[in-house]
């Protein structure tokens, strides 16, 4: 499943948004709390262990993921498992070739797969594409108003 949202933001500063994970629950509103996240944008890297709590059908859901890829100021790729499900989510942003002097493109991709369990079940796409529409919004808004 993979999503973009086009801001009228630097690609540094959609970067700057995106990797400040401690900042997300001030901004997101599927974001309730974050934990042990790097201290800063420049502290990211493979192997880092992180968690944060997502809103999921009115009910606050923990995840601990582990980063598998980093590449500073264009992406952060993070894998976590519940319920026997594995996702790997990958955030993404570009300064696009055809978009105006400005604008950048954040891409947030995941990726579901489990041994034992219909994913559909645990996570319907409905909801994931949800509130990760919802996510690209705020962070289009955030990126935006304070750029």
């Amino acid at each position: 499943m993979s999503s973009s949202i086009v801001l009228d933001a630097s690609a540094e500063r959609a970067w700057q948004v995106a990797a400040a994970a401690d900042k997300w629950p001030d901004w997101a509103a599927v974001c309730a709390e974050v934990w042990d996240a790097p201290e800063s944008i420049n502290h990211w890297k493979a192997g880092h262990q992180f968690g944060f709590k997502l809103r999921m059908a009115f009910r606050d859901v923990p995840f601990n993921v582990t980063v598998g890829r980093f590449e500073p100021g264009r992406l952060i790729e993070w894998t976590s498992t519940k319920y026997s499900i594995t996702a790997v989510r990958t955030i993404s942003v570009v300064g696009e070739p055809g978009l105006e002097s400005g604008k950048s493109r954040v891409m947030d991709k995941k990726r579901f797969s489990s041994p034992f369990l219909p994913i559909g079940l645990a996570y319907p796409r409905w909801l994931i594409r949800r509130m990760t529409e919802s996510w690209l919004r705020d962070l289009k808004s955030e990126a935006e108003e304070t750029s």
